[in-house]
């Protein structure tokens, strides 16, 4: 019946085309004696006999190898990643490709021991079929669990300051881990499980966490880890017994002052990971600084007779620096122009000596080289190094971009770079993305291609802080935050120039 139905589709479909080439043929007969629009066309309705929807539909899984491993591209992957990414194995901070990673050999693995397969890492038909299935469990990690992703649970929370010490990431989920996933937990209003379900997960990594901060409500044997800490670096001079006091809580914020963090006498993630940096600024003051404090040394200065009113700016000019290194040879102090802790003591106590020569009104009157007095400083500045640039910047993603700030809260491009370089004792200038163009304090670098982590890179009237060799964290105006994004086309099409700012011995570059 078919083969019958099918022999009068071809033949009705061969009249109709000859009808038409019949009128055609016409047309030009009839040209020059009547309008050939006139002659009548055949139309003939067609039902294609074959029933389209009984036809099988074709399966798009046909297109996946049978095996996906590391290195393998196809499109399947970015549906592949996707899925990772909605279910908590896989960070969604970047979009999906097609490329078969070792970041999403380790998400297979995540999804394998959560679902009871072999956790190879390579995506199989079936491990591709329990992926897609409604069934498939998200990502959760307990006590108990040992893995690299238990690390990067971990990182998290130390960077939060849920997790106390560095030496706590240490990839197995123990009492501790559990604990701060419970404090974490409570202060974001969740269950307190002390569980990374895929709630806990997605809240982990969100801009809207809120961080653990050490006050006085936090445990003594915190409070007095970082008293004794401020007692070394020259901040705090009472017990360290633990007791978040108003004495302690000014220390606190006069090292805020002095380590360009937020001044509010609480210890957040920011302050307690330059705390427990190498990079911590003892208490001093030297050449260059400008700030409140600075202000009221200038006050006392004045009131010792070493300086004049007029130079109350709040700036630590050339003046201040000679007047401090007067008052230091004048009370027996070490003779640096410079403000630590001993001389601060000192100038704010009862025996301080007034000047025996009167305020210094000109350089005549200095007591030691300026240049004496910049290598004082420098001497006494610890330096950081790539993993701790990068570290700073992403404590800062999300932070709100506003145009012409420097921090601690708020950034605009070249007041976000400012502001990470000096965390990393980095004294440098604030200088604006055009003037960053004429700079020779570091390295520079021609070519984007040449660009490595922990770089400068700078386009057109932008610039950020390249994370790797792909990505890059800058304070963006287009998306009103920090972000960390590709470092692409986008960057590479706008590229002027780079600066390399730590060797390879991680020690600044001398120019």
């Amino acid at each position: 019946m078919k083969n019958n139905a099918h022999k009068y589709y071809i033949i009705l479909s061969t009249l109709y085309v000859c009808m038409n080439i019949f009128a055609c043929s016409n047309k030009q007969i009839y040209n020059n004696t009547q309008d050939y629009t006139s002659i009548p066309m055949i139309n003939i309705n067609l039902t294609p006999v074959v029933n389209l929807d009984s036809v099988e539909k074709y399966d798009s899984r046909s297109l996946i190898p049978e095996k996906l491993t590391l290195g393998v591209e196809h499109p399947i992957v970015t549906t592949i990643q996707s899925r990772l990414m909605q279910l908590g194995y896989l960070s969604d901070e970047d979009k999906a490709t097609v490329h078969y990673g070792e970041d999403t050999v380790i998400a297979i693995k995540r999804f394998q021991r959560q679902n009871g397969l072999i956790d190879d890492g390579i995506c199989t038909n079936k491990v591709y079929d329990m992926l897609m299935s409604k069934d498939a469990k998200t990502y959760e990690a307990r006590r108990g669990r040992r893995g690299e992703d238990i690390s990067i649970i971990q990182q998290r929370l130390y960077e939060l300051g849920y997790l106390l010490y560095e030496n706590d990431i240490n990839g197995y989920f123990g009492a501790k881990t559990e604990e701060a996933i419970k404090d974490m937990q409570m202060n974001n209003k969740l269950q307190e499980t002390g569980i990374m379900d895929l709630n806990t997960y997605h809240l982990l990594y969100s801009e809207s966490v809120k961080a653990y901060t050490i006050n006085k409500k936090s445990p003594a044997y915190i409070v007095k880890t970082y008293q004794e800490k401020l007692q070394d670096l020259g901040y705090y001079f009472g017990a360290c017994d633990g007791v978040y006091t108003d004495v302690f809580k000014q220390a606190v914020r006069n090292y805020q002052v002095h380590n360009s963090q937020n001044a509010d006498g609480y210890i957040g993630p920011a302050t307690k990971f330059s705390l427990d940096s190498n990079y911590s600024k003892p208490f001093f003051m030297f050449l260059g600084n400008r700030n409140d404090s600075v202000k009221i040394i200038q006050q006392r200065l004045v009131e010792l007779n070493y300086i004049e009113q007029k130079l109350v700016t709040g700036y630590y000019g050339e003046f201040t620096a000679q007047a401090i290194a007067l008052f230091q040879k004048t009370n027996n102090l070490p003779t640096t122009g410079m403000i630590d802790s001993a001389t601060y003591t000192v100038l704010n106590s009862e025996y301080a000596l007034v000047s025996p020569k009167g305020p210094l009104v000109s350089s005549k009157q200095f007591v030691m080289s300026t240049n004496d007095i910049k290598n004082a400083a420098r001497e006494k500045q610890k330096m950081g190094n790539v993993d701790d640039l990068i570290k700073v910047a992403t404590m800062k993603l999300g932070s709100k971009y506003i145009w012409g700030s420097k921090g601690p809260n708020t950034f605009d491009c070249s007041g976000f770079v400012y502001w990470c370089l000096n965390q990393v004792g980095m004294n440098v200038s604030y200088m604006t993305t055009y003037n960053w163009q004429y700079s020779t304090q570091f390295e520079k670098i021609e070519r984007f291609e040449d660009l490595v982590s922990g770089d400068l890179v700078i386009v057109n009237g932008h610039m950020g802080i390249v994370s790797d060799n792909q990505t890059v964290i800058d304070a963006s105006s287009s998306n009103g935050k920090v972000v960390h994004r590709d470092l692409d086309d986008w960057w590479r099409e706008r590229f002027i120039m780079g600066f390399r700012i730590f060797d390879e011995s991680n020690n600044v570059e001398e120019s």
